[in-house]
């Protein structure tokens, strides 16, 4: 008589899939993928930073900026001198025949501000322009804007597709918008904060830049989602590999010679147990009164020979047959081979059958 046990690597498929997905969260929590900060930066002295205003002779907005820590803080009393006053602060290379970045690879824009009164703060981005030449000279770069709904201080992010070529472009320049295709305009010269399109003349206010950076805005999402796949992917590999290939535990076969006394006692162990096992009661001392082996000897055959103890090695017996009787008696139920195979309690037989297989019996005769 022989049996054979299979025993489950459900740990180690846990423990890859562990390892890679806390791989994953490291890498998308600490690294950095297709973004481009503007601010704060290292070294401010690669921009050309500053403030302007409307185009009058006096008595225009008083626009100004200073670092507060690594914030830029601009300010401005709004002139009562124009129905539409206005003052922004800007970024642009420090050489101003220089791209302050290609967006091309870029979908969003992210900016945290803190205003003291803002409801509605412009973002104007101007690009270098090859594609429209019949334009004037004072104004050749394309300008696009979006108007940010200030709710209060915090990063607010926007789409590029959001910004809109500026009115007062097109009307400086006499063109339709539909005229203007800016899939065409990617290197972006000049960047533009303004001041609050809401507050009337004369009023004054200060916005704190803290961020500015452009980002594509899926990236992080497209990633997730790759390694998402990729953690079920592995799991199901694993699952296919060390199911596919479990180790295997021997119990051999018992050739009982017609002198009993050349048995040895390690086999006559073995054949007691082969011959027995389906009783729910079965102990060792059961096993030390039918061979008459001292216990701490048994122990020791237990240990040395038969490489478990003696609840494990029973156990291992059970389960083997269990397995054969589930494969070749598909008209015994569940709790007939578990009572014909020594066990006597279904739940307890059916959480060790789950933990040796990974699966239920019910699932292992389904798949065999």
């Amino acid at each position: 008589m022989s049996f054979k046990i299979k025993r489950s690597n459900r740990t180690y498929i846990l423990i890859a899939g562990a390892g890679v997905f806390l791989v994953a969260v490291f890498l998308l929590l600490f690294l950095d993928f297709t973004h481009h900060k503007i601010y704060p930066v290292n070294d401010v002295s690669q921009y050309e930073i500053g403030t302007y205003h409307e185009d009058m002779d006096s008595n225009w907005t008083e626009v100004s900026f200073v670092f507060d820590d690594k914030d830029i803080v601009f300010s401005y009393p709004l002139t009562e001198e124009r129905d539409e006053p206005f003052g922004a602060f800007y970024f642009r290379d420090a050489d101003i025949n220089k791209t302050l970045v290609d967006v091309k690879n870029f979908n969003a824009i992210s900016v945290h501000l803190e205003a003291e009164k803002a409801q509605r703060i412009p973002i104007t981005l101007r690009f270098h322009n090859d594609s429209y030449i019949n334009l004037s000279k004072k104004f050749p770069e394309i300008s696009i804007t979006k108007v940010i709904d200030y709710k209060g201080p915090g990063k607010y992010r926007i789409y590029l597709d959001e910004f809109e070529i500026a009115a007062w472009w097109l009307r400086y320049h006499g063109i339709e918008k539909e005229t203007i295709d800016l899939g065409k305009v990617t290197e972006l010269k000049y960047l533009a904060i303004g001041s609050c399109q809401a507050l009337e003349p004369g009023e004054s206010d200060k916005i704190k830049i803290k961020e500015v950076e452009f980002y594509n805005k899926y990236t992080k999402t497209y990633i997730a989602t790759g390694f998402f796949l990729g953690v079920l992917f592995l799991g199901l590999f694993l699952h296919y590999k060390f199911s596919s290939n479990k180790k295997t535990i021997v119990v051999k076969p018992v050739e009982i010679p017609e002198d009993k006394s050349q048995i040895k006692k390690a086999d006559e162990v073995r054949f007691f147990i082969a011959e027995n096992f389906q009783n729910a009661e079965l102990s060792m001392y059961d096993v030390q009164k039918a061979t008459g082996i001292k216990t701490v000897e048994l122990r020791a055959i237990f240990k040395d020979e038969l490489g478990d103890s003696f609840k494990g090695y029973l156990k291992t017996v059970r389960m083997a047959e269990v397995e054969r009787l589930l494969i070749e008696k598909p008209d015994l139920s569940i709790s007939e081979v578990a009572y014909k195979c020594g066990f006597n309690d279904i739940p307890y037989f059916n959480r060790q059958f789950k933990s040796i297989y990974g699966k239920t019996p019910k699932q292992f005769r389904n798949e065999e």
